[in-house]
């Protein structure tokens, strides 16, 4: 590991230190709060889940055969894009750690570094059409997600991302026709 992934990896262990200690501070008004208010604190701690730095590895190797056709060199779409798509949508993170009693910041390190913090690329418009099944009331499995929303998903190589979004043609068939 370089010093910049070190200094890296630091600031986010002390960011997980931070909103664990966070976390378990709120926890009491959480438990008391009515429906509208614990959904409130659920954004909260969701949105600092997302402001924690992404690990080098957060990236699942997995895209969706959409995002992949949108960066085809036939396809109509002018700019494609990935957008990252958390497994576990981050009020559900939230709600998760805030009900978990034996939360530490090492422990929440740990839970970010191999579930909360993980994302996968889709484009925007399956990100959009994923959200109906992200809902805390609704969702059970990330798998379920995708499924539901008629996301499919498919495992790229890491140096493959490149050639992917340098719209090489060899490269996004290959997948393609897997």
């Amino acid at each position: 590991m370089n010093e910049r992934q070190l200094i890296k990896e630091k600031k986010i262990a002390g960011h997980c230190n931070a909103l664990a200690e966070v976390i378990i501070a709120i926890r009491p008004t959480y438990i008391s709060a009515e429906l509208q208010q614990k959904a409130f604190i659920e954004t909260i701690i969701g949105a600092a889940i997302w402001y924690i730095p992404k690990p080098t590895d957060a990236w699942t190797g997995f895209i969706s055969r959409q995002a992949i056709k949108s960066f085809h060199p036939k396809s109509d779409v002018d700019k494609p894009k990935f957008s990252e798509e958390h497994v576990y949508p981050r009020k559900v993170s939230a709600r998760l750690l805030l009900d978990n009693l034996g939360l530490n910041g090492d422990l929440l390190l740990n839970l970010f570094t191999k579930k909360y913090g993980r994302f996968h690329y889709i484009t925007p418009g399956e990100n959009k059409a994923a959200i109906q099944y992200q809902k805390s009331s609704v969702f059970t499995e990330p798998e379920e997600v995708y499924k539901q929303a008629g996301i499919e998903l498919i495992q790229v190589m890491r140096e493959d991302i490149k050639n992917i979004k340098k719209r090489d043609l060899s490269t996004i068939e290959q997948y393609l026709n897997a």
